[in-house]
């Protein structure tokens, strides 16, 4: 029989703050469940969002030269990361769909994959202008 999972108020907490932020790193959030929940550890939070991560309730990000972010939209969908303020936004991209779901990689079992893109937004762009 499997262990029951409940759901704490500390859990509730930062599942709530992460649907409340853009793509949050796990201190983010953190410092905002705090504001609410002094009493709650960082360690608590960052296994939390571990947890929410393994069990497949938020998508991990491990975006190249950035802290780990997490993600509650789990539809399937990419990011763009500016280069200037490090915002993430997400991308959802058919045709990109399309294209990978038919690919074939020799000898390998290929059972998911991560696409990232980096640029500038608008607000950056205006600002170079």
């Amino acid at each position: 029989m499997a262990a029951e999972v409940r759901n704490t108020k500390q859990k509730q907490a930062v599942y709530e703050v992460l649907l409340s932020l853009d793509h949050p790193t796990a201190t983010e959030v953190f410092d905002r469940v705090h504001e609410t929940y002094p009493s709650i550890s960082r360690g608590t939070v960052f296994r939390v969002l571990g947890a929410f991560a393994r069990d497949g309730k938020i998508r991990k990000l491990q975006l190249s030269d950035s802290d780990d972010r997490y993600d509650p939209r789990m539809t399937a969908h990419y990011h763009a990361r500016c280069r200037g303020c490090g915002r993430v936004y997400d991308q959802f991209l058919p045709d990109v769909d399309r294209l990978l779901s038919g690919l074939s990689l020799k000898g390998f079992a290929c059972d998911g994959h991560e696409l990232e893109f980096f640029g500038s937004c608008e607000n950056c762009k205006k600002g170079d202008e």
